[in-house]
């Protein structure tokens, strides 16, 4: 058991889970696991938001004190929740699929206080999955809406799943989070994201004519 512990490192330094951006509320990272690879056992302390960048690829975990357990492969889009605060766990995780094991993942960094703000509500915006730590939110941006607005009260994640779209929003806080995307911003990619700060209106337009469906990530 001690040799287990010791080999532990944490989530942020686990090298297929690669840190892209961190504030003092919240960090993403980019996870990545090619086939036939297995990540460090590392330890979660803080709650977390995944959404599956990839078709899909089953994937082993073990735990130190548990039996590796195949789990099924994550449809591309899939958002879940999870919470580790108060409850830290570790685990390695093994594709044992043949395509990459993929994920956009947002920590919380809060360990309590989490926010009660109510939660935001648009055209063509549905509210998916709640946590104590994390909304999650499907923007889905088809015939015959082309656009929507809503305001969030706490700091939140826009994620292109597919189509392309302009967001659009204040970028006056921009410079209190060096090296988020903030204000106007065109997503073309699956993965491109955008920070919506508190309090701002934050205003999406689908481009061309197929449609397009974002998640969103409030980090209460």
């Amino acid at each position: 058991m001690v040799a287990s512990v010791a080999a532990q490192v944490p989530l942020s330094k686990e090298p297929r889970h690669h840190m892209t951006f961190e504030n003092k509320q919240l960090r993403i990272l980019d996870v990545n696991i090619p086939p036939g690879d297995k990540s460090l056992d590392h330890r979660h302390e803080l709650d977390i938001a995944t959404i599956s960048m990839s078709q899909g690829t089953n994937t082993r975990i073990q735990t130190a004190t548990q039996p590796a357990a195949e789990r099924p492969s994550r449809p591309f889009g899939d958002a879940t929740l999870a919470e580790y605060a108060g409850k830290a766990s570790s685990h390695t995780i093994e594709n044992i699929g043949k395509s990459a094991y993929q994920l956009f993942a947002v920590e919380n960094l809060k360990t309590s206080g989490w926010s009660t703000a109510p939660a935001t509500s648009g055209l063509a915006t549905k509210m998916t999955s709640e946590s104590r730590s994390f909304r999650l939110y499907d923007v889905n941006l088809a015939v015959p809406t082309s656009q929507t607005s809503h305001t969030h009260a706490v700091p939140t994640i826009a994620v292109l799943i597919t189509g392309t779209v302009m967001s659009d929003g204040p970028d006056k806080q921009a410079k209190e989070n060096p090296g988020a995307p903030i204000g106007l911003k065109q997503l073309t990619q699956p993965g491109q994201w955008i920070m919506v700060p508190p309090g701002d209106t934050h205003h999406m337009v689908r481009l061309g004519p197929g449609p397009a469906r974002i998640v969103e990530i409030e980090v209460r």
